[in-house]
């Protein structure tokens, strides 16, 4: 099974980035557009995973899910990785502590099962289009106002292709405390 954890977004953010989606459409960039449906802020990308370990990480993301407490989370800048002529065109966040701390209780929880996933410098972002180009140059979407969501809690997802089509399936889900 491929795999990752996530914080997912509930339908207002899942609109919003969609707009964001639309607007660069509008401007010409074309690619691989990630489904609004599976859109979310990776913690920590996993690969793939035999059904033992699943298990294992199922209750790593709940032990490690009762130690925080929900966060909030604020968008920042647009920007893009070049991958050849290509770019993953992306929005990021703003600094967060308790992010941060998730990111690295993870880690430290998932060594033992899955060691030597540790990353030097974790980006968070939210990924919009993969493959992208744009012959009119890159767009600045631009926010109207200082966006702000809710970090409910962490998921363990499994990336599948249903019927042909890239899909994200929540596993395991485990609240943060309030």
């Amino acid at each position: 099974m491929r795999a990752f954890l996530a914080i997912e977004f509930d339908e207002m953010m899942k609109g919003y980035f969609k707009g964001v989606q639309e607007l660069l459409r509008s401007k010409g960039v074309t690619g691989n557009y990630s489904h609004p449906e599976n859109l979310h802020l990776t913690v920590k990308f996993l690969g793939e995973i035999d059904p033992v370990v699943y298990e294992k990480v199922g209750s790593v993301v709940k032990s490690v899910a009762n130690e925080h407490h929900s966060f909030v989370l604020s968008l920042d800048s647009f920007g893009k990785f070049n991958k050849g002529n290509k770019m993953i065109l992306w929005n990021g966040l703003k600094p967060s502590e308790p992010l941060l701390l998730l990111h690295r209780n993870v880690e430290n929880a998932l060594d033992p099962i899955l060691p030597g996933l540790k990353e030097k410098h974790y980006s968070p972002h939210i990924t919009l289009v993969r493959e992208a180009l744009a012959p009119n140059g890159l767009p600045e979407p631009g926010l109207k106002s200082p966006i702000s969501f809710a970090a409910r809690g962490l998921s363990l997802m499994e990336s599948t292709r249903v019927a042909g089509k890239l899909t994200y399936i929540q596993r395991v889900f485990q609240p943060f405390k309030t």
